[in-house]
């Protein structure tokens, strides 16, 4: 993302990366919730003034909207260098549902996920933040449905079943993974229930 000058005071100009600033700001929003979040939350978050953080994104709202975009871009790209791997395409998902199953144990799994933690709390009540995590999801699940087919291709998986229900599955799969990891699931029981999973494909 480009630099931008912000006037931090009278003649005193403060340059940040707005992608830093919504990074910092959505770890603040992913610990205390968008309810939960105050302004002198994200200024202590993010080391900006009132100032800084208004200009550059205009509200509380449309700071939240630049680090979810930031957060499901780089989720966005992850996926997408492990679902196109080059070699076996079984291989390519098994490897993006392991990294799931890495997020969704542990110290990090308790912590849970802030995409699911925003449709849980602002889906029903946002139109703009339920549309951007539907698009994620849209995405996820094409994204899946694309190494499928691939996969039914090389003869890897079975042609007759349907690419976009097995990928609207593991789409189900992977963001149940985050919401019950919270409760602390141990990783063996999280790789387990994907080698069930990648049973499906067979």
């Amino acid at each position: 993302m480009p630099s931008y000058d912000i006037q931090a005071g009278p003649g005193r100009p403060r340059e940040f990366e707005l992608d830093e600033a919504a990074e910092a700001a959505m770890q603040v929003f992913w610990s205390h919730g968008y309810n939960g979040t105050s302004l002198p939350d994200l200024i202590e978050g993010t080391g900006l003034s009132r100032g800084s953080l208004y200009k550059a994104f205009g509200d509380k709202k449309g700071l939240f909207l630049a680090g979810l975009d930031l957060y499901i871009a780089r989720a966005c790209e992850r996926v997408s260098s492990n679902l196109q791997t080059p070699g076996p395409v079984k291989a390519a998902i098994h490897e993006a549902l392991l990294r799931y199953a890495q997020l969704a144990s542990g110290p990090t799994g308790r912590r849970g996920c802030p995409l699911v933690a925003a449709a849980t709390e602002m889906v029903p009540h946002d139109a703009e933040i339920s549309e951007r995590i539907g698009n994620m999801f849209a995405w996820l699940q094409n994204a899946f449905a694309a190494a499928i087919e691939r996969g039914q291709a090389q003869g890897e998986i079975a042609a007759d079943q349907d690419s976009q229900t097995l990928a609207r599955l593991l789409l189900c799969l992977t963001q149940g993974m985050r919401a019950v990891g919270k409760t602390g699931v141990a990783k063996k029981d999280m790789i387990a229930v994907i080698d069930t999973a990648m049973r499906i494909l067979d």
